[in-house]
């Protein structure tokens, strides 16, 4: 991986020269700062503005791609005229454009029960909480007390060992997520969305495991970063921090202006 800023006049004379670009963007630790728990995470006034100013940028479009359900992610980013992914991919909407992945939406049943389970185990003194997001679920420890970790991960062991073609479980940032098994992925979702838009030159932002699979998908062909750097990363660029995102965002649109 090489910081981004050291490599910044390649990168923006690429932007300018794309005839259209795609920048996709993950929201809590990337444009949001990661929270105590999911409710609490909040977008910057001036990385909203950096958002709309880079959405009306000449040629560009602008993809808000989160684990979390889509109609959250639209409520906490509150833009019109940019592209939405929720559970990672499995459902997207923006102007002119709505998918969801049908096999991903037969597993709900399967998902409400798994979480109902949990939270019934670890109620909310626990310090666990537990996101039914309709077509996956996630499950959050960042608070969890001292004296219900070893039965929490003794259980959570239990349950990602067990084998299900159904279902299947990822770890992120003091999260386990739950996912329809083959459904699809923030890196499906990102060359979906370039496909659907005539295939841009495509930016993809993130931080954690989940980001990984767009990294993988922009490899040799799209510019990748990611927020923090961390060994075995497919990003072929990082930022320092959560903080070098809006300069980034202001970056880009610069670059295309």
């Amino acid at each position: 991986m090489k910081y981004f800023w050291k490599n910044s006049a390649a990168i923006s004379a690429r932007l300018a020269a794309a005839p259209e670009v795609l920048v996709t963007l993950d929201f809590d630790g990337t444009l949001a700062a990661l929270a105590e728990t999911p409710r609490r995470a909040r977008l910057k006034p001036e990385f909203k503005a950096a958002l709309k100013t880079l959405a009306a940028a000449p040629g560009v479009s602008v993809f808000i791609l989160s684990g979390r359900a889509l109609k959250n992610v639209r409520a906490l980013v509150g833009l019109r005229n940019i592209y939405y992914g929720g559970n990672h991919g499995i459902e997207i909407q923006g102007p002119g454009f709505a998918w969801r992945d049908a096999g991903a939406a037969k597993t709900r049943g399967l998902v409400a029960g798994i979480a109902a389970d949990i939270q019934e185990r670890f109620p909310a003194g626990t310090g666990v909480l537990v996101e039914n997001k309709i077509f996956s679920a996630s499950v959050h420890y960042r608070n969890l007390k001292a004296a219900y970790s070893r039965g929490f991960f003794s259980r959570m062991k239990v349950l990602m060992s067990a084998q299900s073609g159904t279902l299947h479980w990822r770890s992120g940032h003091k999260v386990f997520e739950l996912l329809p098994q083959d459904a699809a992925h923030k890196g499906n979702a990102v060359t979906r969305l370039a496909a659907r838009l005539g295939r841009p030159l495509c930016v993809a932002v993130g931080d954690d495991l989940t980001d990984e699979d767009m990294f993988s998908a922009l490899a040799a062909r799209g510019i990748s970063i990611r927020v923090g750097r961390k060994a075995g990363s497919k990003a072929a660029y990082f930022l320092s921090g959560q903080a070098e995102v809006l300069r980034l965002l202001r970056f880009i649109t610069t670059s295309r202006e």
